[in-house]
């Protein structure tokens, strides 16, 4: 090689005009406002594609709206005689308490049992639910008995409408029979198909549940509420059957009614019947109490001969205060030391056979102590309540369970502990007693023992007579109550079958439809934008690139093609190759035709010997080369200019494979100047970078302009 074929230095292309007014600076790229700014521009990019997810997305949602039913609500009022504060607070009212005497148990809990819940089960058939709409005519007549095999079955009729075989899911059971006749009574079905529903080849598929799970299932559906009093309760239900819902909750109200009527009614029975048995007990120890001063008074009569009179040999000391006082003392202290003897053994046998109730009611020091005879009417009553309850719940019921609770409580700690206090309570006044009886010993000496065996005799006759006075009462109060007794809950206001549904999804439901396909096209159009690797955005040049942007070239339809003859094969002149343009400092030379040589004329000295004379004519000489990709004519034009404006095309250019031949260009003698952005929609993100004003588009003028001038005002 000769230093002829060495390139001749050319002077760079001078960029100060270029230079001398940049872009305005772009914000960065991390700044959120940008960012939604990419998502905007990405969506609008992409918007067939947003646009077909959403409409997509949003008939989805419509069509599942229709195939959602609308949902009714069915209400009803149940009014709850609740007695007042006053009232409970008050104790043994009468007649008119034992008719007003409450559930404690709960309203709540009673509403929700079975007792209540299961009737209106089996009323309604909630335990079977067809697989099929169309199935309903073949079970219109299904029931089932008191226990039934709950499981999913099959039933199907043979090919010629004769016979049929009944099977669950699991193929345990699998019964045959004869089309007409009952069908599954071994697993506690009720059911003789109507006649010519049957057909031959039929398929009927329904689930059986047991009541009690179905009657669990309504329990949870019913939804219940009370006001602040206590007075009123609401019972409200929901479905898609405005029909069948309201026929629910009303025969859930009626029922409900009547099964605490029922309980009111057994809850007074089982009171009556404990009240009669103490009232029984009261009278046989009133009997012996008379018979036994009977005894006393014959056997008192062989030892004195003025009979069941005064039993004291002379007549003066019991019309005498002092004589009738230490006789008294003497009668409070054995009665004291009886109760208290007595109290003692019904405690003691209580860990076994339980709280005597009865036997320790009729002690006189119990009916003495207010607090202790309060807590034995309350065990009573709670009694039977207890009794009312389990004749309609298991021990396993929550009501039961809480009312026996409270039964224990009061035999076990509440009555136990009153009774231990009142034997504390009677020794102190027992040992006082004895105490002043032995100060007086001397006077006491002159009262005959019989005398004060006749004493006590006679009062335990009264406190008989007073206890059965007593129970007479509370007996014949009870009894009155029982007769008389109003209902504590009615039905005030029935549920009325709704006409409108109380909740309507559809709307929210094709707009939820609407906004997550949108939501789903944007990020979609986000994820493509962000594994795209074209360029797109004046960031990607500016911030991945590192290129300084220099120009934008709006999207213009026309497109050249102009051909000329080799210059630098030598085949033409200078002058020859040359084309003006339009406009005067715009001169433009073709790439000429493509030959096998002209990667070497591209690399060989000719080219920087045809630049070297062209500069001196020009200020400016740009030149066109070939994509960094078709090969290396672009580093060898770049190289003989030293200098190099990288041109991207947006939406088409490859970013990284831009990046891969920027860093080539690192080891080769060329500076690059920057970049400029071809086919560039004007506006949003480029809008920096337009050329042109309003009326100084690149666009054509309109035939006749030339002659166009401005006139004056005629």
């Amino acid at each position: 090689m000769t230093t002829g074929d060495l390139p001749v230095p050319f002077e760079p292309v001078r960029t100060e005009v270029v230079a001398r007014y940049p872009p305005p600076p772009l914000r960065p790229d991390s700044e959120p406002l940008a960012e939604w700014r990419r998502y905007l521009m990405a969506a609008r990019r992409y918007r067939w594609m947003v646009l077909g997810v959403t409409l997509l997305g949003t008939a989805a949602g419509v069509g599942l709206s229709l195939l959602l039913p609308p949902t009714y609500l069915a209400r009803a009022t149940v009014w709850i005689q609740v007695p007042s504060a006053r009232a409970r607070d008050i104790r043994d009212r009468g007649p008119i308490w034992q008719g007003q005497l409450p559930i404690t148990s709960g309203w709540m809990d009673l509403l929700q049992t079975n007792v209540v819940l299961e009737d209106v089960v089996r009323r309604h058939r909630l335990y079977l639910t067809p697989r099929q709409p169309g199935d309903t005519d073949a079970l219109a007549t299904f029931g089932i008995k008191p226990h039934v095999r709950p499981a999913l079955y099959r039933l199907v009729v043979d090919s010629i409408g004769k016979t049929f075989t009944l099977s669950d899911k699991k193929h345990l059971v699998q019964l045959h029979g004869t089309v007409g006749d009952s069908i599954g009574a071994e697993l506690g079905f009720a059911w003789v198909p109507p006649s010519g529903t049957l057909t031959p080849g039929r398929l009927v598929e329904f689930t059986v549940v047991a009541p009690y799970e179905a009657a669990k299932l309504l329990a949870k559906r019913l939804k219940t509420s009370a006001d602040a009093d206590g007075n009123f309760l609401r019972l409200e239900l929901g479905g898609s059957d405005p029909a069948e819902v309201t026929a629910i909750v009303n025969l859930v109200a009626e029922r409900f009614v009547a099964i605490a009527a029922d309980l009111k009614k057994e809850n007074l029975q089982q009171l009556t019947g404990i009240l009669s048995g103490q009232l029984e007990r009261a009278r046989d120890k009133l009997q012996s109490a008379e018979a036994g001063l009977k005894r006393f008074r014959v056997g008192a009569v062989t030892q004195y001969a003025d009979g069941a009179a005064p039993v004291t040999p002379n007549m003066e000391f019991p019309r005498d205060p002092a004589f009738a006082g230490l006789l008294g003392m003497k009668v409070n202290r054995e009665e004291l030391r009886r109760d208290r003897d007595a109290i003692g053994r019904i405690l003691a046998q209580r860990p076994d056979s339980g709280l005597a109730v009865d036997a320790l009611a009729t002690i006189g020091a119990v009916q003495k102590s207010t607090e202790l005879s309060q807590a034995l009417h309350d065990l009573t009553v709670k009694q039977a309540e207890l009794r009312a309850l389990r004749t309609r719940y298991a021990d396993a019921n929550p009501a039961v369970r809480r009312v026996a609770a409270e039964v224990a409580e009061l035999e076990r700690r509440a009555i136990p502990g009153l009774a231990t206090s009142l034997t504390r309570e009677m020794a102190f006044r027992e040992a006082e007693l004895a105490q002043r009886v032995d100060s007086a010993a001397t006077d006491l000496r002159r009262i005959p023992p019989l005398a004060v065996e006749e004493t006590r005799l006679e009062r335990e006759v009264t406190r008989g007579e007073q206890a059965v006075a007593s129970l007479q009462t509370l007996y014949e109060e009870a009894r009155l109550a029982e007769v008389s007794a109003i209902p504590d809950v009615r039905l005030v206001d029935p549920a009325v079958q709704p006409e409108e549904p109380a909740e309507n999804w559809r709307p929210l439901l094709i707009a939820l439809a609407f906004l997550a396909s949108l939501g789903a096209g944007v990020t979609g159009a986000a994820v493509l934008d962000h594994t795209d690797g074209r360029v797109h955005y004046p960031q990607q040049v500016t911030g991945a690139m590192g290129l300084p942007i220099l120009g934008a070239v709006p999207h213009l339809a026309r497109n050249g093609g102009t051909r000329k003859p080799d210059l630098l094969g030598g085949e033409a002149a200078e002058e020859q190759v040359l084309q003006a343009t339009a406009y005067r400092t715009l001169t433009f030379l073709g790439s000429g035709t493509r030959t096998h040589a002209g990667p070497t004329l591209i690399s060989s000295a000719a080219l920087p010997r045809a630049l070297a004379a062209l500069r001196p004519g020009y200020d400016v000489i740009i030149v066109d080369s070939s994509p960094l990709a078709a090969g290396a004519d672009a580093f060898a034009l770049a190289t003989a200019t030293g200098s190099m404006l990288l041109v991207l095309r947006t939406g088409v250019s490859d970013r990284e494979l831009a990046q891969a031949k920027l860093e080539v260009l690192q080891y080769l003698p060329i500076r690059v100047l920057g970049a400029v952005l071809n086919d560039v929609r004007l506006g949003g993100v480029y809008r920096y970078y337009s050329y042109y004003l309003e009326g100084y588009e690149a666009t054509d003028e309109p035939a006749g302009a030339e002659g166009e001038v401005l006139r004056g005002p005629e």
